[in-house]
């Protein structure tokens, strides 16, 4: 039984507020697995999509209609909005290959958790005082391997860890933070050690 026209359209804006809804739920979800996998699947569709409103849309083809009716909406269709139509396919077919060679996340996260995640250069600053002065006081024999030590440390700690994880890893006990930052900045203090040595044999 064919569904009346009221009803095609109560369906599809269902179906469509249910796809925003699962969008939304799933770009407020940062770590959600499934993001990991939204670029490849918003590719696939854009791109597709795209290629099929190219083809149709400069007449490369043509589908098979059940009706001549049907034929002749389409046909007005494009006579009144092929040129909107080209131009959509073409963006549709770019977005969609953008997606799929760069396929990156971040871009379907809410930009707020995402600019969370980033570190900046007031961030190393920051961190790297933090380091300097905390290190500083135990070791002032030795100022400059200090700083090359927690410019080594902190680097290393940037480039492993997110600045929320680094945030994230604060708020646990001194213990699971000694696991956590100690494998990371493992080189550094295994080079701060053996220049200390070095220096220490020197002035003995």
């Amino acid at each position: 039984m064919e569904l009346n026209k009221n009803k095609r359209i109560a369906i599809m804006a269902i179906a469509i507020l249910l796809g925003v809804l699962i969008a939304a739920y799933l770009l407020y979800k940062p770590y959600t697995p499934f993001i990991n996998y939204y670029p490849y699947i918003n590719g696939s569709v854009s791109l597709f999509a795209g290629l099929y409103f190219f083809l149709l849309s400069f007449g490369i083809y043509k589908p098979k209609y059940k009706t001549a009716e049907q034929a002749v909406k389409v046909d007005d269709l494009l006579k009144k909005w092929g040129g909107l139509w080209k131009l959509c396919s073409i963006v549709m077919i770019l977005f969609g290959a953008y997606n799929l060679i760069w396929h990156d996340p971040d871009m379907y996260r809410i930009s707020s958790t995402v600019e969370n995640n980033k570190w900046t250069g007031k961030d190393r600053t920051k961190l790297l005082k933090i380091y300097i002065t905390s290190l500083g006081s135990k070791d002032k024999k030795h100022p400059q391997l200090t700083v090359d030590y927690c410019t080594c440390s902190v680097d290393m700690i940037m480039k492993r860890l997110t600045r929320q994880q680094y945030i994230d890893d604060l708020a646990l006990p001194k213990d699971e933070q000694n696991n956590i930052f100690g494998p990371i900045v493992k080189d550094c203090a295994a080079v701060y050690r053996r220049r200390v040595d070095s220096v220490e044999k020197i002035q003995k």
